[in-house]
């Protein structure tokens, strides 16, 4: 383990040292371990990004989105940059505006078939746990 730090030793022997492990395989491996390394970080943030962005594909006028900040509302208007959202109980009703990169999350549109689908799940999830109890 030791010979593997110390990347810079010429045993003096034809590039071979102590203990027969040929000091370019040291090389070799770093090499491998930084590509790995790189390839690690990339990948999730590409999936990431892709995620990002269908998410805002999905974004449309009367859809219930949370901010990063923690705010939900419902979209009442979109363009390139910006996002506004009704937010607020009764007559205390406040539009806001947001650019598009502060959205968090976004949940189906009431009544469309995934938010129905999505109040199924969170039902049936709910009775198996009063059935437990």
């Amino acid at each position: 383990m030791l010979e593997l730090l110390n990347f810079f030793e010429d045993g003096g022997d034809g590039g071979n040292t102590g203990s027969g492990f040929p000091s370019w395989a040291m090389y070799v491996i770093f090499g491998v371990l930084i590509v790995g390394m790189v390839l690690l970080m990339i990948i999730p943030q590409r999936r990431q990004k892709k995620k990002a962005q269908e998410m805002m594909a999905q974004l449309a006028v009367g859809s219930i989105v949370t901010t990063i900040g923690g705010i939900v509302g419902e979209v009442v208007e979109l363009d390139d940059k910006h996002i506004w959202l009704l937010t607020g109980t009764g007559d205390n009703k406040t539009t806001m505006q947001f650019v598009r990169q502060a959205i968090h999350s976004i949940a189906p549109a009431p009544g469309s078939p995934e938010a129905e689908a999505e109040a199924k799940a969170e039902r049936e999830k709910a009775d198996e746990v009063d059935e437990i109890k």
